[in-house]
């Protein structure tokens, strides 16, 4: 199951239940797929290009208070337009953190 990573701003504030959580949507989804034993990979949305943005995606990729230990297959990042610079100094952290290669503290990543 390809998974796009929430991030997007919700631009209307009507009373509609379906936007009223977004976030517990996406981990509702994600966790019936892995109850179900799919394979799920992500993939950033296109306002996941600052530092909480990359957080997001980590800790959706790699949830830290799993037991069973889920995580995506595979994470394809889209990347940012040459004219948004600001967020490479923040891509070597996001790319450790992935590959587990930081504590699993999302704190210190």
């Amino acid at each position: 199951m390809k998974f796009v990573c929430s991030g997007l701003p919700i631009l209307s504030q009507e009373n509609d239940e379906s936007l009223a959580d977004p976030d517990g949507l996406s981990w509702q989804v994600l966790n019936s797929a892995w109850d179900r034993g799919l394979s799920v990979a992500g993939e950033n949305a296109t306002s996941c290009y600052d530092r909480e943005g990359y957080m997001r995606v980590i800790e959706m990729a790699k949830p830290r208070n799993d037991p069973d230990h889920h995580h995506f297959a595979f994470f394809v990042y889209k990347q940012p337009s040459p004219l948004d610079q600001r967020s490479f100094s923040d891509m070597d952290l996001v790319i450790k953190c992935m590959h587990g290669d930081l504590s699993s503290d999302l704190v210190a990543c």
